[in-house]
């Protein structure tokens, strides 16, 4: 369709071959009746109408041309169209253990005294404050 409308515009000129290749990509995505019989030849070929092309379909009066594939305008507005599929479930935090329980009381008893007046963990502060905090609890660190 764009390349028999650009054929007809190539007539007026460049500004008309451009203006009905254009014309034909926004109305080639609809089904096509064919009126009478016609001859299609691949649109870079088409300075050779008065030669012969690589190759050329013949195209009997009443056949239908359909869109096999999908342009990009239309398959972003099935995804703009589209209603939202199901939500995603969230998965539920995991209970604590009593050991865990256990582990974080201890932990935020006992930090205060690794760390710095000013809040930042003194040196090997973090480790130590782990490793007791694990003896309180019960583990076997």
């Amino acid at each position: 369709m764009a390349s028999e409308l650009a054929t007809v515009g190539s007539a007026i000129g460049p500004v008309g071959t451009i203006g009905g290749a254009l014309t034909g990509l926004l109305i080639g995505d609809q089904q096509t009746v064919f009126p009478m019989d016609m001859v299609a030849i691949p649109a870079f070929q088409t300075y050779l109408l008065t030669d012969t092309p690589s190759f050329m379909i013949y195209i009997k009066e009443g056949e239908v041309l359909n869109q096999v594939i999908p342009t990009d305008a239309e398959v972003a507005e099935e995804v703009v169209n589209m209603e939202p599929g199901p939500q995603v479930r969230t998965r539920r935090k995991q209970k604590m253990t009593p050991y865990q329980r256990k582990y974080k009381a201890a932990f935020n008893r006992i930090k205060g005294r690794y760390k710095k007046k000013d809040g930042q963990w003194k040196k090997g502060g973090f480790k130590a404050a782990v490793k007791a905090a694990h003896k309180i609890a019960g583990g076997k660190k």
